[in-house]
C-alpha cells in the first residue's frame, strides 16, 4: 500500500469517527441557530462551539507535536490575500441557504444517511451547484472578474498571512499554538455556560470527537505521511487532485464529489471525496446502531422546492465563500483565520436574517420527532 492509499484510507477512518459523532450527538450549527432564536434554548448550539473549542485546543496541541505552523492549502485559510468579498457574499448566500435547506452540507449527509430522501435531493443540488460554480463559466466568467477585485493583499501592510496570530505581530508556531490554546480554553468555557439539559454529555462528546478528527484531518495531510504522499504525487505523471494540507470541509469536497460522479476513471478520488463518502458512511452506521434509520419520503412539493432552492444556495455560497459551517468554523477557526471568522460570522447573518423572515411570514419551526429529522 503505497503513501497515497495509506493517507485516503487514514482519511475514511477519520471521517467515519467524525459521521457517527455527527449522527449520535444531533451535530447541527443550523439546528442550534433556529432553537437558540426562536425556542431560547442555545444548548444544541453551544455544542457547535465546543467543537470549535476541542478544534482549537487539539490543532494547537498538534503544532506543538509536528513543530510547525500548519499552512493549509484547500482551502488556503492562511493566505495573504484576504478574499473579503467572497466570505461576506459567499457567507450570507450559505447563511441563507442552509436555513431553507433544513441544514448544512454535513447535517444533510447525516440526514441522507438515515434514509431522508429530501435530505439526499438537497446533497444532491448542493453538489450540483458546487460543481457549477468550481468547473463552469458560471464563477469563472460571470464572478470572478468583479469579485476578486475586491481582494485586499495583506502583504502590503507586512502581514506574513491572515492568521489571527499576524494581528499583533507574533510570529511562529510557537506563538500560533499558544495563542490557538488560550482561544480554545475561552470557547469551551462560553460553551459550557450556555450548555445544559439531559443530552449534554452525549453532544459535548461528539463535539469533542468532532474536534479531534478536525485535528487528525490536518495531522493525516501535514504529517509524516502526508509528507510522503506530497513527495511521491510530485513524481507521477499524472498526480491525484486535491492534495496538500488540509481537513473537514464541504464545500469543494462536494464539487469534487460531483465531479468524481461523472469521471470515475479520471485522477479525481480526492482526499475531499473520501471524508465526504466515509462521513456518509460513518453516520448511516451510528444511525443503524442507534435504531434511527428511518426512510423518509417528501412530504409537500412546496416544503421540498424550498428546500431545493436553499440546496443550490448552500453549495454555490460554499464554493463562493471559500468554506462552510465546518470548513470555517472548525478547520478555518483552527488554524485562527480572520477569513473564517468573517465568513461565519456572515453565515451566522444571512442564517439570522432568513429565521426572521420565516418568522415573520409565519413559518413553524419543525417541533417533536420532525425536528430532529429536519433541522
Amino acid at each position: 500500500m503505497n503513501s497515497i492509499v495509506q493517507l485516503l484510507a487514514g482519511g475514511f477512518v477519520v471521517s467515519l469517527v467524525l459521521g457517527g459523532a455527527a449522527q449520535a450527538s444531533q451535530f447541527c450549527p443550523q439546528g442550534g441557530l433556529r432553537e437558540a432564536v426562536v425556542e431560547g434554548r442555545p444548548q444544541r448550539l453551544s455544542a457547535y462551539f465546543a467543537a470549535t473549542g476541542f478544534a482549537l485546543l487539539a490543532v494547537a496541541g498538534l503544532q506543538w507535536l509536528l513543530h510547525q505552523g500548519l499552512q493549509p492549502s484547500h482551502p488556503p485559510y492562511l493566505s495573504p490575500h484576504f478574499a473579503w468579498g467572497r466570505y461576506v457574499l459567499g457567507g450570507l448566500l450559505f447563511g441563507s441557504g442552509m436555513v431553507l435547506a433544513r441544514g448544512c452540507p454535513l447535517r444533510t449527509l447525516v440526514l441522507s444517511a438515515q434514509g431522508s430522501v429530501p435530505a439526499l435531493l438537497s446533497l444532491g443540488a448542493m453538489s450540483v451547484a458546487a460543481f457549477a460554480m468550481t468547473s463552469g463559466f458560471v464563477f469563472n466568467d460571470w464572478i470572478a472578474p468583479w469579485i476578486l477585485r475586491l481582494n485586499l493583499d495583506l502583504g502590503r501592510w507586512g502581514w506574513q498571512s491572515q492568521g489571527l496570530d499576524a494581528l499583533p505581530g507574533l510570529h511562529g508556531w510557537q506563538a500560533r499554538a499558544l495563542l490557538g490554546l488560550a482561544l480554545g480554553a475561552l470557547v469551551l468555557v462560553l460553551a459550557a455556560r450556555a450548555s445544559a439539559g439531559e443530552t449534554r454529555r452525549m453532544r459535548w462528546a461528539g463535539s469533542a470527537l468532532i474536534g479531534l478528527m478536525v485535528a487528525a484531518g490536518y495531522w493525516l495531510t501535514a504529517g509524516p505521511l502526508g509528507t510522503r504522499a506530497a513527495n511521491d504525487a510530485a513524481f507521477m505523471s499524472q498526480p491525484p487532485d486535491g492534495m496538500g494540507v488540509q481537513s473537514f470541509s464541504f464545500a469543494g469536497p462536494l464539487s469534487d464529489l460531483a465531479h468524481f460522479a461523472m469521471h470515475a476513471h479520471a485522477q479525481t478520488f480526492t482526499f475531499g471525496v473520501v471524508l465526504v463518502l466515509g462521513t456518509f458512511l460513518g453516520a448511516a452506521i451510528s444511525a443503524l446502531v442507534r435504531r434511527e434509520f428511518r426512510v423518509q419520503l417528501p412530504r409537500e412539493p412546496r416544503d421540498l422546492a424550498r428546500r431545493l432552492l436553499g440546496a443550490l444556495m448552500t453549495g454555490a455560497g460554499a464554493v463562493l465563500g471559500l468554506g462552510c459551517t465546518v470548513g470555517h468554523g472548525l478547520s478555518g477557526l483552527s488554524v485562527l483565520s480572520l477569513g473564517s471568522a468573517l465568513g461565519l460570522a456572515c453565515i451566522f447573518a444571512g442564517a439570522l436574517g432568513t429565521i426572521w423572515i420565516e418568522s415573520r411570514c409565519g413559518a413553524k419551526a419543525p417541533v417533536g420527532l420532525r425536528a430532529q429529522w429536519e433541522s
